[in-house]
C-alpha cells in the first residue's frame, strides 16, 4: 500500500520528478540526453540573433550554450573493484557527515554523508553499491540552497532504498537546490544495478546524501572533493588487509 501511494505521488509530481526507462547498458554519448533540449534552444537563438546582427546577444547565448554543454557532460567512470566499497553517488564536496535517524524508510539511526554539487560539478548520479531498488519515495518541499543543512529536511527530494546481496540496506537521497528544480531518475522498483552505473541526475546545482549502516567505516571527511562512480566514501564491512 505504501509503495502504491509513493507511485501515485510520483505521477502527481512528475513535473518535478522525471522517470526514464533505464538506459545504463546502452552506448552513451559524452553529453547527457537531458541537456540536449537546453543546448538546442540556446544554439538556435544564438544563430537567429546573429542573423539579425545582434552580435553581443548572440555571443552571450553561444557562451551560455557552451556552459550548458559542459554542465551536462557525462564522462565514463571506472568503479573500484572492492566488493564492500561504497562509492560517491555524485561529484561534489562533502558538506556533512553525521549520525541521524533515517526517516524515509528504515526509521533507525544511520551514518549520513552529504555531498553538495555546485553548478560546475558533473551532475550525473551513480549507484554507490551493487544492489536492488526496494522502494522509492518522493517528498515535496522547498528550494533552499543545497549546501545548507536544512535542505536535507525541507527541500524537495527523492529517496531510494537499496538492498545489497548481503542484505545490507542503504538509502540514497537526491535533493533539489535553489537553482535545481528537476530530479531525473532512471530507476524502477526491482532494478538491479551494478556499482557505478548511472541512475539519474539533478539539474543545475543540488545535493545527494547517502545513509549507511552505523557499522560502516567512513573513508572521507568534511570538505573533501569526491568524484561520482570513483571515490570510495566508505566500506560496508571491514577491509581485508
Amino acid at each position: 500500500m505504501q509503495d502504491t501511494r509513493c507511485r501515485m505521488q510520483d505521477l502527481i509530481h512528475e513535473s518535478c520528478i522525471v522517470h526514464h526507462i533505464p538506459t545504463m547498458t546502452n552506448p552513451r554519448s559524452k553529453i547527457a540526453v537531458e541537456g540536449l533540449p537546453y543546448i538546442g534552444i540556446f544554439v538556435f537563438f544564438a544563430w537567429i540573433t546573429a542573423l539579425f546582427d545582434f552580435n553581443v546577444l548572440s555571443l552571450l547565448l553561444a557562451v551560455t550554450a557552451c556552459f550548458i554543454l559542459y554542465f551536462f557532460r557525462d564522462p565514463e567512470r571506472e568503479a573500484p573493484k572492492d566488493p564492500y566499497a561504497v562509492i560517491a553517488p555524485a561529484d561534489g564536496r562533502v558538506v556533512a557527515i553525521d549520525k541521524i535517524s533515517e526517516e524515509s524508510f528504515l526509521n533507525r539511526e544511520m551514518t549520513r554523508i552529504s555531498i553538495f554539487l555546485s553548478v560546475t560539478d558533473c551532475h550525473i548520479n551513480r549507484f554507490p553499491v551493487t544492489g536492488k531498488v526496494i522502494a522509492t519515495k518522493y517528498i515535496p518541499g522547498r528550494f533552499h540552497k543545497a549546501y545548507l543543512n536544512l535542505a536535507s529536511t525541507e527541500n524537495e527530494r527523492l529517496a531510494t532504498l537499496v538492498e545489497t546481496e548481503d542484505k545490507e540496506q542503504i538509502v540514497i537521497v537526491q535533493i533539489t537546490g535553489i537553482i535545481a528544480r528537476r530530479i531525473v531518475s532512471y530507476l524502477t522498483l526491482g532494478d538491479l544495478l551494478q556499482k557505478g552505473e548511472r541512475f539519474g541526475m539533478i539539474k543545475f546545482g543540488s545535493r545527494v546524501e547517502l545513509y549507511l549502516p552505523l557499522g560502516c567505516e567512513v573513508a572521507v571527511a568534511v570538505e573533501d572533493k569526491v568524484r561520482g562512480g570513483e571515490t570510495i566514501v566508505g566500506w560496508l564491512k571491514e577491509r581485508e588487509i
